[in-house]
């Protein structure tokens, strides 16, 4: 009979529980999206030639744990504070603390394994098409992936499910240690908020000190690979304590700084505003902390994700500047070249003596048509293009060479009149390079070129130097780290904002008394409702701008990693501000349909 009135009380609240329900599932689904990655070592080795990767996995899979088990306890408070007054009227009318206290285990266990199991669901669904959107979107190799991978699987259930049994019987012990009357008024009751400067004074010193070091653990990491293994977890735990210490005293100082400054506390609603945000402050300084560590954590992931994407087309842009190269143009591949966008098209005639391994050209084409090519300074490790009239120039003579079929490639180049070139006995030969507005732009239709010259050359299927072939396999060597970067960012971020969504939404049913009030003495729903933005966006910029420091400094640990790793750092700085500017808006108009009439 119990378990039918605890069932059934999920069944007539389903409406209320939807927050509650669709919290648990983005949680359980993100756990399991990040094991598929994290328990597949196979993946790891084969995708990452960093051997830190499995180890800082590893950390990750911890942080995420603990970000969990957090998301879980916010939402056990959220559950038993909804039921509360139900349970002390059951005890009023006579029912056993020991039956209510079962009847709530079962409620809390059955939520909590039913958010699981769809969840779980959820994520394989996520997993399999996010993954096959970003390889085909980003063009990208990657290798021993599954969407279904049993061990993620089966250590979500195990992780969630042990979770919920140790909230139930918290629940279930928390009921029976609480009288019925406190019970029944709990919303009634007053909140104690403790203000003492001298103890946020000590936490924003410390706050800063951790942070700094943390911040330095991460530069050494960039300056000495080998720090990573103690570092990583070092700047992790710095970091973790120096956000809490410092969104906790920064934002109480600011509060009272706001409101001793009587032109802005008493224009409008400021001043409910800032005593909505200081009684909140207490409660929400856990949540913002985490949110500001995920938001980190994705946005770097996105970011470096983004760098390895530089770094394919600085690697391979490297090489050869030019895009495409075609030997012998028929008219099929003449007409694929005339389809490129801007393309800058010039052709080389040449002549090979195979006894004497030499290549002739034609100085002439080379006066009236200079030749590119990409010349490395060892001293700056700057790559810059130069152009040049001599065939037989050693850096021009090896990109010939790098651009020529295989069999010519260990020739001499040797550059003669054109006089001479037609008493050459050898048939005479073509090369076209061309140079595209961007390699990107155009790689469908340069694979297609690129293939088209293997069908009608075969020797250059074991030995390519074209462009394209350069991009195939760096793009292999990179698409592993790559995909991770971006996956584990949409990941993140889909937990960072439905955990600070939901735990914002999970208060709104307390706050309807004190609008409804100011409603009622004659407050304009103008506003009410630039009050409701205004105290969101507090608590959704706070974590940001925090986050964003986190990313800056956190970049450091690539420096010898990547090429220039903080450039185009716009890009997926404003991609993400976006998205989570998309959060807040759905928020606050959550928010405002729960509090306001």
């Amino acid at each position: 009979m119990l378990n039918k009135l605890a069932l059934s009380g999920i069944k007539h609240r389903m409406r209320d529980y939807t927050v509650l329900f669709s919290g648990l599932m983005i949680a359980s689904a993100i756990f399991y999206m990040f094991l598929s990655l994290a328990l597949n070592k196979t993946f790891l080795s084969s995708n990452s030639p960093a051997q830190a990767t499995a180890f800082i996995f590893g950390f990750g899979i911890v942080l995420l744990a603990i970000i969990t088990i957090v998301y879980i306890n916010y939402a056990n408070t959220f559950l038993l504070s909804m039921r509360q007054k139900e349970y002390g009227m059951f005890m009023m009318l006579g029912a056993k603390s020991s039956k209510i206290s079962k009847m709530i285990f079962v409620e809390t266990f059955a939520i909590g394994a039913i958010s699981t199991v769809i969840g779980s669901l959820i994520g394989i669904i996520a997993t399999k098409y996010v993954s096959q959107w970003m390889i085909t979107a980003l063009d990208m190799q990657v290798k021993h992936f599954n969407s279904f991978y049993l061990p993620a699987l089966l250590w979500t259930f195990v992780f969630f499910i042990v979770l919920f049994v140790f909230s139930a019987l918290r629940n279930s012990v928390s009921l029976r240690r609480t009288k019925v009357l406190t019970l029944l008024h709990k919303d009634s009751q007053p909140s104690k908020i403790k203000r003492n400067g001298a103890v946020k004074a000590v936490q924003a010193v410390i706050g800063i000190i951790f942070l700094a070091l943390g911040y330095f653990s991460m530069w050494f990491i960039g300056q000495n690979a080998l720090f990573i293994y103690l570092g990583v977890p070092f700047a992790l735990v710095t970091i973790v304590i120096g956000t809490y210490f410092t969104i906790n005293a920064a934002i109480t100082a600011a509060i009272s700084m706001l409101k001793r400054n009587t032109k802005f506390s008493q224009k409008g609603l400021n001043n409910f505003t800032l005593s909505q945000l200081s009684f909140r402050i207490g409660d929400y300084t856990k949540i913002l902390s985490m949110v500001s560590m995920m938001f980190a954590l994705a946005l770097g992931a996105i970011t470096v994700g983004l760098g390895f994407q530089n770094q394919i087309d600085t690697v391979v842009n490297g090489q050869n500047y030019y895009d495409v190269t075609v030997h012998n143009a028929d008219t099929a591949q003449k007409s694929r070249i005339n389809h490129l966008s801007g393309d800058d098209q010039t052709t080389y005639s040449y002549k090979s003596d195979d006894k004497n391994k030499v290549v002739y050209y034609r100085a002439s084409e080379f006066k009236k048509q200079p030749f590119h090519y990409e010349h490395f300074n060892m001293e700056s490790m700057i790559v810059k293009t130069k152009t040049s009239k001599d065939p037989t120039d050693q850096e021009v003579s090896y990109s010939l060479q790098q651009n020529m079929l295989p069999r010519y490639r260990m020739s001499q180049v040797k550059a003669v009149s054109d006089a001479e070139f037609a008493e050459l006995p050898a048939k005479t030969n073509t090369l076209t390079v061309v140079k595209t507005t961007s390699f990107k732009n155009n790689l469908s239709k340069i694979k297609t070129i690129s293939k088209e010259e293997a069908k009608r050359y075969p020797e250059l299927k074991q030995a390519s130097g074209d462009k394209y072939s350069s991009y195939v396999l760096v793009n292999g060597f990179f698409s592993g780290l790559e995909f991770m970067g971006f996956f584990l960012g949409i990941a993140f971020l889909a937990m960072l904002a439905s955990c600070l969504m939901f735990k914002i939404l999970s208060g709104a049913n307390g706050d309807v008394k004190r609008y409804n009030m100011l409603y009622k003495i004659g407050t304009r729903q103008k506003m009410l409702r630039s009050t409701i933005n205004k105290e969101i966006a507090v608590l959704f910029s706070v974590p940001a701008i925090l986050g964003i420091v986190h990313v800056l400094f956190g970049l450091q640990m690539f420096t010898k990693l990547l090429y220039k790793p903080y450039m185009n750092i716009e890009i997926p700085f404003g991609i993400f501000i976006v998205l989570y500017l998309g959060y807040y808006f759905l928020t606050r108009y959550l928010y405002k349909k729960i509090v306001l009439k």
